[in-house]
């Protein structure tokens, strides 16, 4: 075969991974021999500084060459001083028999193509000083076809999975990016598939392997990344609950700023176990609340092992110890009885009331389809949910509707009504701030929110990495909400001091309530009496909704109460008030009516524990944070140099040379790197050690009601709606048939009679053919 031939082949990539079937003489009577600079190939007494180095000339030769490496015998002088040792073209020997498999009739055929072929091309070295190395034997020819320049970067041996891609695959990961995302970022920030130094499916191994790592010890170090946070700041809370066998049922935590946001916005809570986040479908048990921007705010969050009473009793009473015992004012939870009973167990006192949505979503399955259809129930019955002020009102329109509609004898009606003083918002009209949470959305919609950086395949310990960055993320939306009421004056539309007040103590968001209460009292608040009895000074107004408000003020110290309770449920003054303010000539509102969870420095005392721990979170270690500026500075100074340099040839040769230029005298410097194992590497990105003893398993038996629920929006909910109808089964209409002219359930093409004319005209045939 002659060398164009030969050429031919390389260019077409035959003969990489399998033999070649068009040659007419025997395989090992072929000879390919490598196309490379003689400065670039090994020659006999050549010699290296260690083995490293006659590894990486061998490899470096090989790639270009287009054949990959392998690494065979050596032999040693003692335990440590390698003698000799052999470097041999991947294709070298054959496949044994016992690794080939013949596929049975009912086993599924392997891809099993054979890589060995026999090659003999290798070289060989030997010790022949201190720790130098010299080529004794070197065969340059193979027995097949050499890898095009084209697929060369799919050599085995000349694929790795860089440092660089180790970085960008962990950061990814952090920020919730999947192993493929990752992997064509990388593709496309190395300029293609060939500059990331391995395939995609390399990279999905590597993580593969990192997983497999932590599979049995992923509880145990869920519990070692929470304790070493307890270690870094005393002010991080965490608790945890094993079974006899060693499995994790439990786990709580709650960092420094989320006790802190406790202290401040605890008034409220929410809290939601219809989630799960992790591949033991844990249930994943947030406490939210709502910030001085009336943004979900996180307190704190469990891992539970099922949804029964004890389960709910140890966590209340653990979240109850993390906030240095001091119970919620309300608590809103989905209707269940076992969340009810812990809530009694471990809050006695407190007001408990239940998501209204989950009870409204139920409601459509609870009449019939006759009611369901009827435009009419629906606008009394969420006028007299939602719309009712008094539990009078609520209680007669409610007895309306269940009389009108039939309902006195549905069970579920009677029970829900059983439990209005547990859900209604008449009820709930004089309960401090109880306005701002009639539902579980807010937990839901943080739930929504974590969702985007957390999928329920994780294990434990990846998920804790990625609810940190999701956790922060829900943080720094605070703080630029912060940024903007603090260095933002907001637009007025009064000359109102009352108004500029506000403008200056409440946070931007909580401000725009207030302002269009401002509007209102402007626009729409008309005084229909006035009247006064020992002090108390009585203002009745007509609103453009036509119903009556009245305001009572205590003329001395100026503390009114209106009907709406728009004051008590949400904390913000309403229009009536601000109306009778200004008829007291009072310029600014009272400080009784500027609540301090709404104003803009609300969080700026410190705050701390029963323990004396200050409650704030601690800054990264100084030293840390220099080196990770100074490696952010070189990063973007580097790609500014390419930026720059890319323009010319000339400017990308001296770039490069420039950097490597600077590598001795950087190692002159610092001392080399020691070589990590895959282990150390793995430990480093997580942030701690992984076991080889363990005493905490992962869960293995876990049972929850609900999950993975979120409230959906109305166009959700009517897309789904059109598609139950599409499904139901429609009534059949009568229609004139074309061919008996009759109206009937069928058309010409089933027509009975047609049947019977073909069947007619067939028995004529029949008899025709018969007779001839």
């Amino acid at each position: 075969m002659d060398s164009s031939n030969i050429m031919q082949m390389q260019m077409n990539g035959e003969g990489f991974g399998t033999p070649i079937k068009k040659a007419s003489v025997p395989l090992s009577c072929l000879s390919f021999t490598p196309e490379c600079e003689d400065n670039l190939k090994p020659k006999l007494g050549m010699t290296f500084e260690g083995l490293e180095a006659v590894e990486k000339f061998y490899k470096n030769y090989a790639h270009g060459s287009g054949f990959g490496v392998r690494v065979g015998q050596q032999k040693k002088l003692d335990k440590e001083v390698i003698r000799t040792k052999r470097y041999m073209c991947n294709r070298e020997g054959f496949k044994s028999e016992k690794g080939k498999e013949v596929a049975g009739p009912s086993k599924k055929m392997r891809k099993n193509t054979a890589t060995r072929c026999g090659c003999d091309a290798h070289i060989f070295v030997k010790l022949c000083g201190n720790d130098t190395y010299k080529i004794e034997s070197w065969v340059e020819q193979h027995n097949h076809g050499l890898v095009s320049p084209d697929k060369r970067h799919l050599i085995r041996s000349n694929r790795q999975v860089s440092e660089r891609a180790k970085n960008a695959l962990y950061t990814c990961h952090k920020a919730s990016i999947g192993t493929c995302q990752a992997y064509r970022l990388l593709q496309v920030s190395e300029g293609g598939i060939d500059g990331v130094g391995c395939t995609k499916r390399d990279f999905q191994n590597y993580y593969r392997d990192l997983r497999y790592k932590i599979r049995n010890a992923d509880a145990q170090m869920f519990v070692a990344q929470l304790a070493r946070k307890k270690e870094v700041n005393s002010a991080f809370f965490y608790d945890f609950e094993v079974s006899d066998e060693g499995n994790l049922m439990y786990v709580f935590w709650a960092d420094a700023t989320s006790r802190k946001n406790y202290k401040h916005f605890g008034r409220v809570v929410s809290f939601d176990s219809t989630y799960t986040t992790n591949r033991y479908d844990m249930i994943f048990a947030p406490f939210t609340g709502v910030n001085h921007h009336l943004q979900s705010v996180f307190f704190g969050a469990a891992f539970l092992l099922n949804e029964q009473e004890e389960s709910y009793v140890w966590l209340f009473k653990t979240f109850l110890k993390a906030m240095g015992g001091e119970a919620p004012g309300l608590i809103i939870t989905d209707e269940a009885r076992s969340i009810k009973n812990a809530i009694d167990i471990v809050f006695p006192g407190i007001i408990h009331r239940l998501c209204m949505w989950h009870i409204m979503d139920k409601l459509p399955e609870k009449v019939g389809p006759v009611i369901r259809e009827e435009p009419e129930f629906w606008k009394r019955m969420n006028a007299c949910v939602w719309g009712s002020e008094t539990p009078a009102e609520f209680e007669s329109e409610w007895n309306s509707v269940i009389s009108d509609f039939g309902l006195k004898d549905n069970e579920w009606f009677t029970k829900r009504f059983s439990l209005r003083e547990s859900w209604i918002p008449a009820y709930f009209m004089d309960i401090s701030l109880a306005g701002i949470l009639r539902t579980t959305s807010r937990s839901e919609s943080a739930n929504s929110f974590f969702n985007r950086f957390i999928h329920r395949k994780l294990t434990l310990v990846e998920f804790w990495l990625r609810f940190d960055t999701a956790l922060e993320c829900q943080r720094q939306e605070e703080l630029i909400a912060d940024n903007s009421s603090i260095h933002r004056t907001p637009q007025l539309v009064t000359p109102w001091e009352i108004e500029k007040q506000g403008s200056e103590v409440f946070t931007y968001e909580v401000f725009e309530k207030f302002q269009k209460q401002i509007i209102a009292a402007r626009d729409h608040c008309c005084v229909q009496s006035i009247t006064q009895d020992e002090g108390i000074k009585i203002v009745t107004f007509r609103t453009g909704a036509s119903k009556i408000r009245e305001v009572r003020c205590d003329i001395a110290n100026m503390i009114a109460n209106c009907s709406c309770k728009l004051f008590e449920s949400h904390g913000i003054p309403c229009r009536h008030i601000i109306q009778v303010m200004r008829m007291e000539n009072q310029e600014e509102l009272p400080t009784f009516y500027i609540m301090e969870r709404w104003q803009k420095r609300c969080k700026r005392e410190s705050v701390y524990d029963v323990q004396g721990n200050l409650l704030e979170e601690k800054p990264a270690d100084c030293l840390d944070a220099a080196a990770r500026k100074k490696i952010s500075t070189l990063r973007n100074k580097l790609e500014d140099f390419i930026q720059t340099a890319k323009q010319s040839d000339e400017g990308m040769d001296f770039l490069l040379s420039s950097v490597l230029s600077i590598e001795e005298p950087l190692r002159q410097k610092v001392p080399a790197a020691v070589k990590h194992t895959r282990q150390e590497e793995y430990e480093a990105f997580i942030g701690c050690n992984i076991p080889n003893e363990i005493n905490i398993h992962p869960p293995n038996d876990v049972r929850s009601v609900g999950r993975s629920k979120r409230i959906k929006r109305g166009n959700e909910m009517y897309v789904e709606e059109q598609k139950k109808k599409k499904k139901e089964v429609k009534p059949k209409v009568a229609r004139m048939c074309r061919t008996c002219n009759t109206l009937g359930f069928h058309d010409s093409r089933k027509c009975p009679s047609k049947n019977v004319q073909e069947k007619e005209i067939n028995v004529q045939d029949m008899h025709t053919d018969g007779a001839s």
